[in-house]
């Protein structure tokens, strides 16, 4: 008699992806790759944002392309900072990430409840960006709870009431759809308003009416997508293509004219090629 197969969490699914990516590209691409990651790294063990200083939500990415690329001395090197480290009371998206990062590395941390989880996005207040906060929940939330049906109906009744205003981004949306998913309820039209975000001959855009299309929410979109069991066949080629014509020296650039190159575009890239796979 077989037991049950453990539940796999998202951000693991995330590194899966990520590694069949990675797997995708040539010898050459694959040491650029490894060399960029390595050269994102702060002395500090943390990993750098875009200007040079250690911070924890790239350093999230920095601990998921570690592990993908099996980069082990990064890994420690980030485990000694997170050690050392926390990140401040208000920081919210810190926190998640911090959370995050210390799961993946395996570090035994006192596991918060799923109502201090939503009290850190209710304390985010407006001055952060909700989809980062949302996002960031969903995958602590799910890491420390698996399939708990009880955490699951408290993520349930949080969403009966939960209302976002305004027009959503792409990566917002996708999460908000993906909630629903794991908790049980029924997807409706939510699945064609995320398709809505497509446009042929780019990919996923932020917002349906934006001009060019980006990794990060083609990346996400995709994701979500594909859990849910949509039909991928008509958004793969230039999904395809906008991941390829985006790869440069060992990173990946996010997709909408921003030239700069940093550790979480190169994740959304390879999740992106791992997706398409």
């Amino acid at each position: 008699m077989t037991g049950k197969q453990a539940y796999q969490p998202v951000f693991h699914q995330f590194i899966s992806e990520v590694e069949n990516g990675f797997l995708l590209l040539d010898e050459t691409s694959r040491a650029e790759v490894i060399a960029f990651v390595k050269s994102q790294q702060h002395n500090s063990g943390a990993f750098s944002n875009r200007a040079g200083n250690p911070d924890w939500y790239y350093s999230l990415f920095g601990s998921w392309l570690s592990v993908a690329l099996k980069q082990e001395e990064q890994q420690k090197n980030l485990g000694k900072f997170t050690s050392a480290v926390q990140p401040a009371p208000e920081k919210v998206v810190d926190k998640f990430s911090c959370l995050l990062i210390n799961r993946i590395l395996g570090n035994d941390v006192k596991k918060p409840s799923l109502f201090k989880l939503i009290g850190w996005i209710r304390k985010g207040g407006k001055n952060l960006n909700t989809a980062y906060q949302f996002f960031l929940f969903m995958l602590s939330f799910d890491a420390l709870y698996g399939k708990n049906r009880l955490a699951y109906g408290g993520v349930r009744l949080f969403l009966n009431f939960y209302r976002p205003t305004g027009n959503l981004p792409c990566s917002f949306f996708a999460s908000l759809l993906f909630a629903r998913f794991l908790t049980g309820k029924k997807l409706s039209g939510e699945v064609a308003v995320l398709m809505d975000y497509f446009e042929s001959g780019k990919g996923f855009k932020v917002f349906p009416e934006q001009e060019n299309a980006d990794l990060l929410s083609t990346a996400v979109a995709l994701f979500v997508l594909k859990k849910v069991g949509a039909d991928l066949r008509l958004v793969i080629p230039d999904c395809l293509n906008l991941v390829q014509d985006n790869y440069e020296k060992g990173a990946f650039l996010s997709g909408d004219g921003d030239s700069s190159q940093d550790l979480e575009y190169t994740f959304y890239g390879l999740l992106t090629l791992g997706l398409l796979s």
